[in-house]
């Protein structure tokens, strides 16, 4: 009698498990409130330096590695970090889903040498368009202003493909 209970038990348990899964892919994805990324991270006012990364190959057929492949370039000076400093006080809507979008590249936030945050940005304005971060978990995504695309197209010819990329372990 008490294995039949032990095997309900679990059996009950089995259901319930399954039946949360069920409604969990059912959910929709959860918006949040909308805060400047400075609200959510207060460091990225403190920023020095950017590393700004552009995949060689985003929209390629490689949709799980198509940012094993990027160049890089450093960026300092007041007038670059003031661009992205108004970029990042504007709206950011968060949410607990990332969008069904690639990405273009990424920027590194450095202070005093120390990376800090990763933001990444997709200029590909006739369908995904915007600067986003992950924070707490969740996807903070801003639309793009058109200065700070003109800003990666100047810097994505100088960027350079960092030492050692493709070169694989042998």
């Amino acid at each position: 009698m008490l294995s039949d209970f032990f095997t309900s038990l679990v059996f009950i348990c089995l259901s319930l498990t399954i039946i949360s899964c069920k409604e969990k892919k059912g959910q929709q994805n959860i918006r949040l409130p909308e805060l400047a990324a400075t609200e959510l991270d207060a460091r990225l006012t403190g920023a020095d330096s950017l590393v700004v990364v552009f995949y060689k190959d985003p929209y390629g057929a490689d949709s799980l590695r198509y940012t094993r492949y990027y160049t890089q370039i450093p960026v300092t000076g007041n007038q670059n970090i003031a661009l992205l400093q108004r970029e990042l006080q504007r709206p950011f809507s968060g949410q607990e889903k990332r969008k069904n979008c690639r990405g273009e590249g990424k920027i590194w936030c450095f202070a005093k040498g120390k990376i800090f945050q990763t933001l990444y940005f997709s200029t590909r304005c006739e369908e995904c368009c915007h600067l986003y971060l992950v924070y707490n978990g969740n996807f903070y995504y801003s639309s793009i202003l058109p200065a700070t695309v003109s800003w990666l197209e100047s810097l994505k010819p100088l960027a350079t493909e960092p030492a050692n990329q493709g070169m694989e372990a042998e």
